[in-house]
């Protein structure tokens, strides 16, 4: 079977989707090249029993890893707009993404969001990049220093 090629857009990037197989285990296996920079978006393909189990596990996987990414870019954003000089740390398990600021600056709170609040296909970037900004804005706290 030839592989089969298709563009997806996620949170804004194109990609180029392609399935191919089935292999000697009877897999098929999707690969997803961003188009702009030619780069894989996983090191290793995303497998499947047929052609649409692979897209759609290919699809969930560009979602997980675009909508962490995409927070990270926002939490990045909004600390340097409200704290200047700040460290962000980043971390998260499996159920959620935290982040906490250090140096001259310092949450009373740290930001707690949900995973599947970020990697949701349906989930609104504004209304999580707000969420975030209110969340510094009540819990943001110069450190003497």
């Amino acid at each position: 079977m030839p592989p089969v090629l298709e563009d997806v857009i996620v949170h804004g990037r194109r990609f180029q989707l392609t399935i191919d197989g089935p292999d000697a285990m009877r897999r098929f296996s999707a690969v997803m090249i961003e188009v702009d920079t030619g780069r894989a978006l996983t090191r290793t393909p995303v497998r499947g029993r047929s052609a649409a189990d692979a897209r759609d596990r290919a699809l969930e996987v560009m979602h997980n890893l675009l909508g962490i990414e995409q927070f990270h870019e926002q939490v990045r954003a909004v600390a340097a707009r409200l704290a200047p000089g700040a460290a962000v740390d980043l971390t998260e398990d499996a159920q959620m993404l935290h982040a906490e600021v250090s140096g001259p600056w310092a949450l009373s709170m740290p930001l707690a969001v949900a995973r599947d609040d970020v990697t949701d296909p349906e989930a609104d970037p504004q209304v999580l990049g707000q969420r975030i900004e209110a969340h510094f804005r009540a819990h943001l706290r110069r450190v003497n220093g």
